[in-house]
């Protein structure tokens, strides 16, 4: 009669806990570049996408002789392409602020409200939605996504002090083939930033892979004032 040997409790030794932990890491690490690689290839087409816009935008305000603008939104985190046969003045922000500053007497101001109605009509801007030769409404000019989880991270205009962040901002392209410098910076859920830099005498695009920023003025251009 055979007797089985006791079973005992044979545990992991070094030498597999360590293969084990390295295969894990090895497995995170590609996961993580993975999801690196993807969300990157989803920067650049919304870059690419963006320099589109800015190259059609440039085209057609010489073609049709109207002042296209690219418009975004960064709540939305979307872009449009929108123009107007309304002639568009710049001013610089400080000449604005300089325009109503000191010139504005409070009294006077508070005065002439209370004599105006309580309802007054709101100024609409003269740009319109981008239209074919039969008037509709060509909806991929509309506004759209400027990619799928990317976000419209600043905006970079001369007609600006300071970069934009929030709210909406265009950049505009004027019926004699000259453009604002611009630079729009998007951003994906990894704090990625990829810039796309417009030239203003071409309308051209560069795209960086980092967050750009011009190091001399943008001070070809003031601030865009629409003329109603």
């Amino acid at each position: 009669m055979h007797r089985r040997a006791p079973r005992t409790n044979r545990g992991f030794t070094l030498i597999e806990v360590i293969l084990v932990v390295t295969i894990i890491a090895v497995i995170v690490t590609g996961a993580t570049f993975g999801l690196g690689a993807v969300t990157r290839t989803r920067l650049r087409s919304a870059s690419f996408k963006v320099m589109s816009a800015a190259q059609f935008a440039y085209s057609r305000a010489i073609v049709q002789g109207t002042t296209t603008r690219l418009r975004f939104d960064f709540e939305k985190d979307t872009m449009a392409v929108e123009e107007t046969d309304t002639p568009v003045t710049l001013a610089t922000q400080e000449q604005l602020e300089s325009e109503t500053g000191d010139a504005v007497d409070p009294w006077d101001l508070a005065r002439s409200r209370l004599e105006k109605p309580l309802e007054t009509p709101t100024p609409t801007s003269p740009f319109q939605p981008i239209t074919n030769d039969q008037g509709k409404v060509l909806e991929r000019y509309t506004a759209q996504p400027v990619g799928d989880g990317i976000s419209i991270h600043a905006l970079i205009t001369p007609h600006e002090i300071e970069k934009r962040t929030d709210g909406e901002g265009s950049v505009y392209f004027f019926p004699g083939g000259l453009a604002e410098r611009a630079v729009i910076q998007l951003s994906d859920s990894s704090d990625t930033v990829y810039s796309v830099e417009i030239h203003p005498l071409t309308g051209n695009a560069r795209i960086h892979n980092f967050a750009y920023e011009p190091l001399d003025d943008l001070d070809d251009e003031g601030e865009v004032r629409d003329s109603l």
